[in-house]
């Protein structure tokens, strides 16, 4: 065989057969599913991509969807899920009055649908109903028409929800989807569940959970919004028992309410059932006893465990029961409290000493609200893994122990009753050598002077630093920049929070990467204590 034949089968070989397989191409996209443009980009390579990137586009449409800054958005999802009708659901919407587009879709959009977010459904029906109904049509056709047909075709077509997010926002009565025959089978896989509450229900969405309860069983994420009680909270601990293998159980502060004593007994009560996969609690307006410690001490997988505006009846303190009932096995801890908060009393600080005592051989992480003597002494003698700590109050009498520790990760906030920034400089010098990433929040700004000294001052070569701060200048940049010269390039990324005044040009932002690669100019802070929403 000539040399030009053999090269003429070589390339037909890998014209005819596709160089990546489905599943590799199906993965790539799936690394690139946050960013939608990208995958929008993806759909012009060829079929194949084009469905792989249309299956995923369509299966979260309204996770990502800001319906108050883009207010075409939603409506736009909506006009094309109107092509997706059947013959039938568009006729009647047709004899309400309706002008529907004629177009035929490209794809089958609603059979890729996995994640439904009822509230940024029901916002995107009414941006789509305000543009497209005067107001004599609204005198004879009816909203909960088009959102029942709407949330049928979604429902039905589904070939199983992955996420569910049961919050109704909508001005109207919300369509009973349980009526819906394809309603089991879009359920039983959801491995996220998130419930509000708070939400105003008119029985629907307690029908809706009273199904999932039925039929769901492999939910591995479970976020709640606390509130008093209601139908919905009352069916929380069946909901948690219902389930397999639940590992994550995180709450979201709202501004409501908080669950009471024996309401929060029940949730404890209900977690007994998860005890060897739960990795990951989240407690908020919770009430907190010694009953619940002793519970989330037989969970030996438990990593992260994040109490956040909880409340308690009296003190815990290491019991005899406590030190029976075995050791945190969590890496991760956040005990915080909003001083704030209507209710006076959050965790005291013995109840948190004891917590920590209980996970001191194998916490990596803690934040927290407050220091004293006693506390120090464990921080220094007793945590032998400690390499990230949080606090809010920083009295730098208190401090003295960081200069000989190993930690990685040093967070510093002013946020909180009485508390202020200890002194730049006398901060650098307490800095250990390990650290790497340091992070300030401060209510005012920080002075250009203040940053060089503490800077000068320090013994470590950080490689990340965080500020969230009233402004930052060209003077303040360019200390940074002297720092990371200075110091071989060491900082590797300066994260700005989204809400600092910038006040520096741009050009000379542009100029210091030379010396820090990386300048996040959008960096939304996440401060390891939550107040919550």
């Amino acid at each position: 065989m000539s040399m030009s034949k053999r090269k003429s089968l070589r390339m037909s070989v890998i014209v005819n057969n596709p160089i990546l397989p489905s599943d590799c191409i199906e993965e790539i996209l799936k690394s690139l599913d946050k960013d939608r443009s990208s995958l929008y980009s993806w759909t012009l390579v060829n079929r194949s991509w084009c469905q792989y990137a249309i299956a995923l586009l369509w299966s979260h449409p309204f996770t990502s969807l800001n319906l108050s800054d883009d207010q075409d958005t939603g409506h736009l999802l909506i006009r094309t899920y109107l092509t997706c009708l059947s013959s039938e659901a568009r006729q009647a919407l047709e004899a309400e009055g309706h002008v529907l587009p004629n177009s035929k879709p490209l794809f089958d959009y609603p059979s890729y649908f996995k994640e439904l977010h009822i509230g940024s459904l029901q916002n995107a029906l009414e941006q789509w109903w305000t543009k497209n109904t005067d107001y004599r049509l609204r005198k004879k056709a009816n909203f909960t028409t088009l959102e029942s047909l709407i949330f049928e075709m979604l429902i039905n077509k589904s070939n199983g929800l992955r996420l569910l997010h049961c919050e109704s926002r909508s001005r109207y009565n919300m369509t009973d989807c349980t009526s819906f025959t394809g309603i089991q089978k879009a359920v039983t896989r959801i491995q996220e569940l998130r419930i509000n509450c708070s939400s105003v229900d008119q029985g629907q969405l307690t029908n809706l959970l009273s199904t999932i309860i039925e039929n769901s069983h492999q939910i591995h994420r479970l976020v709640l919004t606390p509130h008093h009680e209601g139908t919905m909270a009352q069916k929380v601990p069946k909901l948690i028992e219902a389930q397999q293998c639940l590992e994550q159980f995180s709450m979201i502060s709202s501004l409501a309410g908080l669950f009471n004593p024996s309401r929060s007994a029940s949730i404890f009560s209900a977690l007994t059932s998860q005890i060897k996969s739960l990795t990951h609690a989240d407690f908020r307006k919770i009430y907190f006893d010694e009953n619940s410690l002793q519970i989330l001490a037989k969970c030996h997988n438990l990593k992260s465990l994040y109490l956040v505006n909880c409340h308690q009846e009296q003190d815990i303190t290491l019991s005899d029961s406590l030190l029976k009932s075995g050791q945190l096995s969590i890496t991760k801890l956040v005990l915080n409290h909003d001083h704030h908060n209507s209710v006076k009393d959050g965790l005291s600080q013995n109840t948190c000493t004891s917590i920590i005592m209980m996970s001191a051989q194998t916490l990596q992480e803690l934040s927290i609200d407050y220091i004293n003597s006693d506390l120090v002494q464990i921080l220094s003698t007793q945590i032998p893994h400690l390499t990230s700590f949080s606090i809010r109050t920083t009295p730098i009498s208190q401090l003295e122990w960081i200069s000989t520790s190993t930690l990685t990760h040093l967070a510093l906030s002013d946020v909180g009753p009485n508390s202020s920034i200890a002194p730049l400089k006398h901060i650098g010098q307490l800095l250990p050598p390990t650290l790497t990433h340091l992070q300030l929040e401060c209510r005012y700004n920080i002075a250009p002077e203040s940053m060089a000294g503490m800077l000068d001052d320090c013994q470590t070569q950080l490689k990340i630093l965080s500020l969230d701060v009233e402004k930052i200048d060209d003077t303040l940049l360019e200390v940074v920049a002297d720092y990371s010269r200075e110091n071989g390039k060491c900082v590797r990324e300066l994260r700005i929070a989204k809400d600092t005044r910038l006040q520096f040009d741009q050009r000379l932002c542009k100029k210091l990467q030379s010396v820090i690669p990386s300048i996040n100019l959008n960096y939304v802070d996440p401060w390891p204590l939550l107040i919550g929403e």
